[in-house]
């Protein structure tokens, strides 16, 4: 498959998934709108949980829709837009990488790999999938030197890395510490953080929705642009 096939397909399959993603988001709030209709009929719920033991009717529901849309839902939700960008842009980063690997030509080779490699492809990959695998634990303004080292792209914006970097700074803090933010947060997010140390990460609709579409803008860009690049003779 050409490269530009294949990198168009990589960003095809995250654009649907964040597609998917965000329509779950939506479609569920539909379903807490749709039960208050019921509930405004004269619907009933008397349900237990058995695992937890707690019983709960339909006011309890309803008294709970919007904490678990909030708290729950859209945490959910964003945390997948950025579990999907990261899969998309390391898969990207290995398609770039093997069509022009020579930046990593000095590269330590452990025998290992070369051992369990069916040919030089096999090689290659595998000393950049090792590569890659260490960049994840770099910062977010890495991943985006080393697209760069690979192929220079005039996107996207310094302004848009800040804001991706402080979007995984808020996701890294809801993974990995409660959502209570701390000095690591601060020091992802940078100038672009909206909290201070202690504060709780609250994902609110409106941030939800910038998140989303500012992920969905860079990935269909760095595509584009990547393609166009590699087009020219």
């Amino acid at each position: 498959m050409p490269i530009s096939d294949d990198l168009r397909a990589l960003g095809d399959r995250a654009s649907r998934e964040l597609n998917a993603v965000h329509d779950y988001f939506e479609h569920s709030k539909i379903v807490w709108l749709s039960f208050q209709d019921f509930v405004d009929n004269g619907y009933l719920v008397h349900f237990t949980n058995l695992p937890t033991g707690t019983a709960i009717d339909q006011a309890g529901l309803l008294g709970l829709a919007p904490h678990y849309t909030r708290a729950y839902l859209a945490t959910f939700t964003f945390r997948q837009f950025v579990s999907t960008f990261e899969v998309f842009l390391f898969d990207f980063l290995h398609r770039l990488l093997l069509h022009n690997p020579w930046q990593f030509s000095k590269s330590a080779l452990q025998l290992e790999t070369v051992l369990k490699a069916a040919d030089r492809e096999d090689i290659i990959s595998g000393v950049l999938l090792k590569r890659l695998n260490d960049l994840r634990y770099e910062n977010l303004r890495e991943w985006f030197a080393t697209l760069n080292r690979a192929v220079q792209l005039d996107c996207p914006s310094e302004d848009e890395i800040d804001a991706l970097a402080e979007v995984k700074a808020a996701r890294d803090i809801l993974e990995h510490n409660a959502g209570v933010v701390n000095d690591l947060y601060l020091r992802k997010a940078g100038k672009k953080a909206r909290y201070t140390a202690g504060e709780q990460v609250e994902i609110d609709d409106s941030y939800h929705l910038a998140s989303w579409q500012l992920i969905k803008k860079v990935v269909a860009e760095v595509i584009a642009a990547a393609i166009a690049k590699l087009a020219k003779p």
